[in-house]
């Protein structure tokens, strides 16, 4: 990073005309320095351990990279004593560049495109600035060379694929439960809110919902048939919803590669797509039932980003732990299908936020070339 000694003189056109420039984006070769990315919450004391850096003059700037700050720093900086979470990447390591954010929800701190890289805002890089002439040598150059260099170019953007949750995202559990529900009532002489409040006690636990109904209605029919019974007719009762269609449909046409990832018996999840008429959409369709793993277990995740030959792409459901927190943990950019629903605090926090899937497809068609490669 050039770093002028008159830069509380300068005006920001000047400024960002000092910055570090280097194409982008692609896969950088970490030669001579250290990189290491810091959650924005921890900014303030991310610029503290950088005041205590010696020999900070030699690189210090600052970019994003999937949702984090990332400081250049010089080698052997000490991984320890970073805020955590941090993902810290030495000399000789391999860090890849993301594509430029959207205009209009880029932060200002750099953009990355097919040419050079601009950093921001002018506050942080003053900061760091200061704390570079503090630290500087007085024999040390004040504008020296940036250590980086492209590995190779890339030729072309990053591949536009996303992956999807059944349901609750692409189709709709509510009404085919609730549909189903009205059936069961009528054929055991149950009333209906009976049923649904046993979903509620049971959290959705299907060997405890039906033990539940049995132990209160007398039910003599077993618990494996009643589950086998349910996983068919609620299959069946998945409402179509040609909005939905519609919208995955054109994401394909517009160059997108898609794929499902969801739990579940195989049987009763390719039912649910047919049903919903989603099936043809969809070049991989990853099922929990089919390999004896489950989301979040990240390995489910690479076997569907295996199925499309990528390591890159966007998750998207409407889970904070299956989807969020497995897609995260993947290497995949995370859309959480919210429903109107607030996340806790505790709760793994997606790269993205909707209410329904709908929203999620225009979502993807604005970040187009955001896709970031997985982390290994």
């Amino acid at each position: 990073m050039n770093v002028p000694d008159d830069h509380a003189a300068k005006g920001g056109a000047d400024l960002l005309a000092d910055t570090l420039t280097l194409a982008g984006p692609g896969p950088v070769l970490l030669d001579g320095f250290d990189v290491v990315l810091v959650d924005p919450s921890h900014a303030r004391e991310a610029v503290a351990r950088l005041d205590n850096l010696v020999g900070l003059a030699a690189v210090g700037t600052v970019f994003t990279h999937d949702d984090s700050w990332g400081f250049f720093l010089p080698e052997q900086s000490g991984k320890p004593t970073w805020p955590a979470p941090v993902r810290y990447f030495g000399t000789g390591a391999t860090l890849t560049l993301p594509p430029a954010p959207q205009p209009q929800t880029a932060e200002g701190w750099i953009r990355w495109s097919d040419g050079p890289i601009y950093t921001a805002p002018l506050l942080l890089h003053a900061v760091l600035a200061d704390i570079a002439a503090r630290h500087r040598p007085d024999d040390a150059p004040a504008s020296p060379p940036a250590h980086v260099r492209l590995l190779e170019p890339p030729a072309m953007p990053a591949p536009k694929i996303a992956f999807f949750d059944l349901d609750d995202t692409l189709t709709d559990h509510a009404t085919s439960f609730r549909r189903w529900a009205e059936e069961f009532a009528a054929r055991y002489g149950i009333p209906q809110h009976e049923v649904e409040d046993a979903e509620v006690r049971c959290a959705g636990q299907r060997d405890a919902f039906f033990a539940d109904l049995k132990t209160r209605h007398n039910i003599t029919t077993s618990i494996a048939a009643l589950h086998a019974q349910y996983r068919q007719r609620s299959a069946q009762l998945v409402p179509h919803r040609p909005q939905v269609c519609t919208a995955i449909r054109s994401l394909r046409n517009g160059g997108w590669r898609l794929g499902v990832i969801t739990n579940g018996d195989p049987s009763t999840q390719r039912l649910k797509l047919r049903t919903a008429r989603l099936d043809d959409l969809f070049e991989a369709v990853v099922i929990s039932g089919e390999y004896g793993i489950r989301k979040p277990d990240h390995n489910l995740y690479r076997i569907a980003l295996d199925a499309l030959d990528t390591s890159a792409g966007f998750m998207v459901g409407d889970d904070l732990d299956a989807d969020v927190s497995g897609g995260s943990q993947a290497g995949l950019r995370t859309v959480w299908i919210s429903g109107g629903r607030e996340r806790p605090s505790t709760s793994p926090e997606p790269d993205h936020t909707v209410d329904t899937v709908l929203e999620a497809v225009e979502l993807l068609r604005g970040h187009a070339h955001a896709a970031l490669p997985a982390v290994a």
